[in-house]
């Protein structure tokens, strides 16, 4: 159902990035491991993982909004309000299930508010979710009184070992991640839904002409992004006792950048949510590599500016390089 165009951008895209994303990925890892020794270790690389996990889980349903030509920057304002759900409700004697299930409940209802405004009044999701993520966040500020907040729930709970445990040597956090990486890639490229959202991207009336309800496919986009981004909060909650109003401060532009790194098209159509998550750990990897050789964090920020620019800059340039063709 895509167009010819934008068929080949889409594939030449995606397996040109997914070389890409795993290339940078490797010689990072490489550079960082030859610089400090202790990078290598089983701690650190298990902070990889699980804050990779964090941010990679967030990037899937981010991209998938994008490829389907939308964006939410709210994504790290509704997993800390989640993560506030879950210990505002057991701190009050909510069993933790029960509280988890508002959270992504509260997840949901995110989604369908920001692709309500969207798509009903036609206001940019730049615009929408940039309001929801002030708003998210100055919500938890203000129950918060701006001060953090100790989780008083139950310390030892099945539930607790399943979101955020360890399995041997990996933690729960990371194989929930594999998991919906993995989903997220076959509906994406085998089903009818994944060929819809890439129709819906890149180009919408052909998508309507050829019988796509290209405002469900958005609508589905917004929830399914936001409810990643609350079971991350979820999840968070299990590896942190407290939370604090500002945790996760600009963790939705670092998983636009990964997801733009990865290959993803602003203007939607195409994209891929392997390469998208090759680089959510790769920021990650830069960030945990620089903390570890001593160098400061406006070095991680500086290489995520570069690596955002040059990536969009390349992008562009195959895009109209196809479309010429």
């Amino acid at each position: 159902m895509r167009s010819s165009a934008g068929s080949g951008v889409s594939l030449l895209s995606s397996h040109r990035n997914n070389l890409i994303s795993a290339f940078l990925f490797v010689a990072f890892f490489v550079i960082f491991s030859l610089v400090s020794r202790g990078f290598f270790s089983g701690e650190m690389t298990n902070v990889i993982l699980l804050t990779g996990a964090e941010l990679g889980t967030i990037t899937i349903g981010l991209t998938l909004l994008m490829i389907s030509g939308e964006i939410d920057l709210s994504v790290a304002s509704v997993f800390v309000f989640s993560d506030y759900i879950v210990m505002a409700l057991t701190g009050i004697g909510v069993p933790l299930l029960a509280s988890a299930l508002i959270a992504l409940c509260f997840g949901v209802a995110a989604g369908l508010l920001n692709g309500f405004l969207t798509l009903r009044f036609r206001i940019p999701s730049f615009v929408v979710t940039l309001g929801m993520l002030i708003f998210w966040r100055s919500a938890v500020a203000g129950l918060t009184n701006g001060e953090s907040m100790s989780y008083t729930g139950p310390t030892s709970s099945p539930l607790l070992t399943v979101l955020g445990g360890q399995v041997g040597v990996l933690p729960a956090q990371f194989l929930w991640f594999l998991g919906f990486a993995v989903v997220g890639i076959v509906v994406l490229q085998y089903t009818r839904f994944g060929n819809h959202v890439f129709a819906t991207g890149g180009n919408r009336e052909i998508a309507r002409a050829l019988g796509v309800n290209t405002n469900r496919i958005k609508m589905l986009c917004f929830v399914i992004c936001a409810l990643l981004a609350s079971f991350v909060g979820v999840t968070y909650m299990t590896r942190s006792s407290y939370l604090d109003p500002i945790v996760a401060t600009g963790m939705e532009f670092e998983a636009v950048a990964a997801s733009v790194i990865g290959g993803t098209l602003l203007v939607g159509g195409s994209g891929s949510l392997f390469a998208a998550a090759v680089c959510a750990f790769l920021l990650k990897e830069i960030q945990i590599g620089a903390g570890a050789y001593g160098v400061k964090t406006e070095f991680y920020q500086l290489v995520v500016g570069i690596l955002l620019v040059l990536a969009a800059t390349f992008n562009n340039f195959m895009t109209r390089r196809v479309f010429r063709s």
